[in-house]
Order: C-alpha cells, then structure tokens, then sequence
C-alpha cells in the first residue's frame, strides 16, 4: 500500500504535488490563527475589565476628594461668612452626586460593592443635608448653630466613618484587580503556549511536506547529477530514464536522447579536431613569420583606429631614436616628433581621418641628443564603418640620407656652376687686381704721406686686397680643399681661436667660458679647416655680443655607434637673428647687419663641416642670444 501511494504521488505533476503538499500547512496554519484570534480576545476583554476597575478607583479617589472639597468650603463659609466659598460648596455638593451616581453604575454588577457603597452614599447625602441647613440658618443670622455643629464635631464623625467606609470600598476594589491580573496573566500563558505549540506543529508539517517534495523532486534530480557527473567523459548518453510520469520522467528522457545526439556531436567534433589543430599550428607558423617580417621591416609599419595608434613595430622607435628592444606604448614615436611638425601631422591626419581619406606627409623626429630625421610618412585606410572609426595602416619611410643627398645634389650643381663663375673671376678678376694693387704699392712710395694723393692710393691697396679676398672666398666655397684628418685636442683649438682674436675680445670686454670635460678625446678632422669654422663662428658671435658679456664653449661625445662623434656648441648673448633670417644664414651670400660681409662665411663653415660628414645647426631668440650647434 505504501508503495502504490508513493508511485501515485510520484506520477502527479509536480504543480499538484506542490498544491497537494501545501493543503496540510495551509489548513494547520487557518487552525492556529482561528485559536489565536480568540485567544487574544480573552486578552483583551481582561484589559477591557481592567481598565473599567482602574476607572473605579480613579472616581472613588475623585468622590473623597470632593467630600473634603465640600466640607473645607463648609468650614470657611462658617468661619468667615464670606460668600466666595459658597461657590466652591455648591459645585461640590452637584459633581458628588453626579459622581455617585456614576460609581453607582460602575458598581453595579457586583452586589456587595454596589450595596456597600450604597451605605457610602447615605452618609454622604446626611453630610450634605446637614451642611446645607446650617449654612441657610447662617444666611438667615443663626450662625452660632453652625459653629456649635463644628465645635461638637458631628461632621467630623461623619467624615470618618465616610473614610472607612471609602477604605474598605477600595480594598474590595484591589481584591477584584489583584483577581482580574491573574486571569490576565494566565489568559497571556495560554496564548503564548498556543502560539508557541501552533507554531511548532505548523514548522513540523511544513518540514513534513518539504521533506516528501524532496524525495519526489530533488531525490531524483540530485541522483541524475551524480549518474552524469559520474561517467568518464561527461557524456550524457549513459543517463537512466525513471519510469515516472511527471516531468521529472519526461526530463530523464528527453536528456537521454540528448545525450545520444550530443555524443555524435562529438565524436564529428574530436575527428575535425586534428585537422583544426593542424590548421592552428601553420596559421601560428605564418603568424609568426609576419609579425618577424613586420618587426624587422627596414620602415616604420603601424596602425591606427581613427587616432588611436593600435600597433608599432621595432623600427619606429629607431626612427624616433628611442631602444627598438624597450617594449613601450605604441603611440610613444609620436611624442618624439619634431615640435616644430607635431600639430601639422596630426591635424592633416585628423582631416583625413574625418573624410576616410588616405594620408601623406613629411616631418621630423627630434632625438634625445638633438639628431634629427626626416620621414615620409603613408596612411591608407583598409576597413570603413558606419559607426566605428576607420582603420588605418601606415608605413613610416627614413628620407633623412635621401633629403641629404637631394641637397648636397642640389649643392653640388650650384657648385659647379659658381666653381665655372669662380675660375672666370679668378681669370679675369685676379691678375688685374694683383696689377692693381702692385702699382699702387710702388706709387705710395712716390709721394710722401702728406700728399693727398698718397691717401688715395692707400685707399686703392685697402679694396684691393678687400676684393682679393672676397674672391679667395668665393673659390674656398666653390671648389673645397681636400681634407688632411689630424688628430687635435679640441680644448687646443679653441685656445688658438681665442689667442688670434684676443684684440677683439678685448675691446668689447668679452669673456669666454669653456666647459670641456678632461676625459674629451681627440677630434680627427682637418685642423686648418676646424680652426677656420671656429674662427668664422667665434666672428659672427663677437660681432653680435654686446659690450661685456660671455661667449660659451661647450662639448660632450656621442655614445658609439651609427651617430658616434662630437658636438660643439658655441652660444653668444647678443642681440639675436630673426626668424625670417635664421633660416637662410648658411646659404652664400646672404648678410644681415655687417657692414664687411660677404655672406659667405656660415656657407663655407657648412661645407666643411658636412665634408667631415657632420651637421650644422643655429637656433637663435631676438635680445637673448644664438647658439651655434656643430
């Protein structure tokens, strides 16, 4: 029997198992609240006859409390005859019957209150009687009556067997409460006692019920669980089918068939696994080799999502000057782009970004040791959204040897050509001015210094020799001499410059500070032609300084490597070059502010210095100074 009942209640769907279940609790719960409920009414109908006593005694209080009201107004009226206190005794003579009357009623469904009090009341009406007829044979001048009534203490009497009378009416009264706070008490035991037993049946069969939900329903699941989690490989194919009719049967079912078709599944899976593996292994081989390709590249290859660099290889950071062997941001090549460059080559590429349109600019990376390069940079996009920004792929091309090589071409021709000019001047030029200025050596000697002529004369020799050298300049420019390398201490260089232009250091009160450390090795160049591009730079820095201030000398060696060498930098305080002029000041023949210039100097200190396979670099700031770079 017990058996068929579980299998029946087994086979019940599983909401009339939970609608079947909760009927038990549901009508022990109805049951307790039905006994609580009136339970609690006994509760309150204890309270309800306790305060009704407490409001007994509080007019029983009230009622002695106006008998001594009645009888203080009583004596003053006596006493004095003074007609305030008749007031005062006339309201208490009507609130003591008013109030009798409603302890009378109060008391009335206990006769042996009801008739003691009863007794109370006839006292106090004699009390009242009596005091009434003495006060109105004292209206009508017989007061010695009431005065005699007072001195005898008949209402004194009268008012003590009132207080006894009063004291036994409220003993009676504490008995009655004393009795009702037990039944109170014991009302609240047996309240609570219902509540607490009610509630522990009730926890009981609600426990009953869940415990009989979880056979029916948990069991089974918790027994499927482990049936699948105990099979080797997690197959579901192995699941038991309950032979239930509930869902729960239905469910072992349908995961059993489930099991099977998801274990064709995998088997399709583990066969296609090896060839996928295959497939990942030269897909890595391949990425692999891109990414060296990409890494190694001899140009800068990166990427952007609209601004945003995603991706750089090595060879930007070498063109930024940074260690291509440092793992850095992707976007760090950008903060080492020239100053003068960045906001240029970043709103052309935002404009373009904007217009999903390709991208082609050159700029400048500044290194940390002031090199720059010079780069040619392409930006293509390869995928568009509607949505998201565009992708881009650029490549970073090192023109800097191209940019040198198309200048030092462009110089060359330039060359030539003033070299062909040159060889005409020093042809045709040349001799006539060696003429010249023989004839005028000779004449001088001719006339004496007094003559006006021998003024003249000197005059001739000066520009002479003025043209001489300005031709002896154009050919050092136009055809360099060839370079005789020495090894030289730079601080002796700078000592014979310093030595030749003593005079002129000297009359403007110039001073020259050097900062050359001791370890600095030897420079290997051409000592006349260093000496000759120091000359000309120490001249242009005099000639600009003002009366007074210093020239700095100072030099530091490049690390080794591609860029190992030396850098001299030679800074005046003096009144500045303009930006309009500062870009132009190597070109030849361009002078701003010398009287004596040929605009050849800074040209021919650039050849040279190029020819020992350096560079030549000035900033300048008006009214602050220039700094000469080599």
């Amino acid at each position: 029997m017990r058996e068929y009942l579980t299998r029946l209640f087994n086979d019940l769907p599983i909401g009339r198992k939970l609608l079947l279940v909760s009927f038990i609790p549901l009508t022990a719960l109805i049951l307790l609240s039905a006994v609580t409920y009136e339970r609690v009414q006994t509760v309150a109908r204890d309270e309800e006859q306790l305060n009704s006593l407490y409001l007994v005694q509080k007019s029983a209080a009230q009622y002695m409390r106006l008998i001594v009201d009645l009888e203080t107004n009583f004596r003053g009226y006596v006493l004095t005859l003074q007609s305030p206190y008749l007031r005062p005794f006339r309201t208490a003579q009507e609130d003591i019957l008013s109030v009798g009357e409603e302890l009378t009623r109060m008391v009335s469904d206990d006769v042996p209150h009801r008739s003691h009090f009863l007794k109370v009341q006839s006292l106090v009406k004699q009390l009242i009687n009596d005091k009434v007829e003495l006060i109105d044979a004292a209206e009508k001048g017989h007061r010695e009556r009431a005065l005699q009534y007072i001195e005898e203490g008949r209402g004194r009497t009268i008012m003590v067997r009132i207080r006894e009378s009063m004291v036994t009416f409220d003993q009676l009264e504490q008995q009655r409460v004393v009795t009702r706070l037990g039944q109170l008490s014991h009302d609240l035991t047996a309240t609570l006692m219902v509540i607490l037993v009610g509630g522990i049946l009730t926890l009981g069969l609600v426990a009953s019920t869940l415990y009989l939900i979880a056979r029916s329903i948990a069991g089974p699941l918790v027994n499927l669980a482990k049936a699948v989690g105990a099979s080797p490989t997690g197959s579901l194919s192995g699941i038991p089918m309950l032979e239930r009719r509930d869902e729960i049967g239905y469910l072992t079912r349908v995961m059993h068939q489930m099991g099977v078709q998801i274990q064709s599944h995998l088997d399709q899976v583990e066969d296609s696994e090896a060839a996928l593996r295959v497939l990942n292994d030269n897909l890595s081989a391949s990425e692999s080799k891109y990414r060296g390709l990409v890494d190694n590249a001899p140009f800068g290859i990166f990427t952007t999502k609209g601004m945003e660099i995603t991706f750089s290889n090595r060879y930007n950071q070498t063109l930024a000057g940074l260690d291509p062997n440092h793992v850095t941001h992707p976007a760090t090549f950008r903060q080492w782009i020239h100053p003068e460059d960045r906001e240029r080559v970043l709103s052309e590429f935002a404009q373009a970004v904007a217009n999903t349109q390709p991208c082609e600019t050159v700029f400048r990376f500044l290194h940390v040791n002031g090199t720059v390069r010079k780069v040619l940079s392409r930006r293509i996009p390869i995928e568009y959204g509607t949505t998201q920004p565009a992708i881009y792929i650029g490549f970073n091309i090192d023109i800097t040897t191209l940019d040198q090589m198309q200048t030092r071409l462009n110089r060359a021709e330039r060359l030539a050509t003033l070299g062909q000019v040159a060889a005409g001047i020093a042809h045709e030029i040349r001799n006539p001015l060696v003429g010249i200025g023989s004839n005028a050596f000779l004449l001088l000697d001719e006339f004496d210094a007094s003559d006006p002529r021998h003024a003249d004369l000197e005059m001739i020799l000066k520009e002479t020799k003025r043209l001489d050298r300005i031709v002896n300049q154009i050919i050092d420019y136009a055809l360099p001499r060839e370079l005789v390398p020495v090894l030289c201490p730079l601080s002796d260089l700078v000592d014979e410059v310093v030595k030749l232009l003593d005079s002129t250091l000297t009359a403007k009160h110039l001073a020259v500070t050097r900062s050359l450390p001791p370890t600095l090795t030897g420079l290997h160049a051409d000592h006349d032609q260093i000496e000759q591009v120091l000359l000309n730079v120490f001249h242009n820095a005099i000639d600009a300084s003002h009366d007074g201030t210093a020239i700095d000398v100072t030099a530091f060696e490049l690390p080794s490597g591609q860029n190992a060498g030396m850098v001299i930098t030679v800074t005046d305080h003096g009144v500045g070059i303009p930006d309009d002029a500062l870009a132009h000041v190597c070109e030849p023949f361009f002078t701003r502010g010398k009287r004596q210039g040929t605009g050849l100097g800074l040209a021919i200190c650039r050849n040279i210095i190029e020819g020992h396979g350096g560079d030549i670099q000035i900033t300048s700031e008006v009214g602050k100074g220039t700094s000469v770079r080599i």
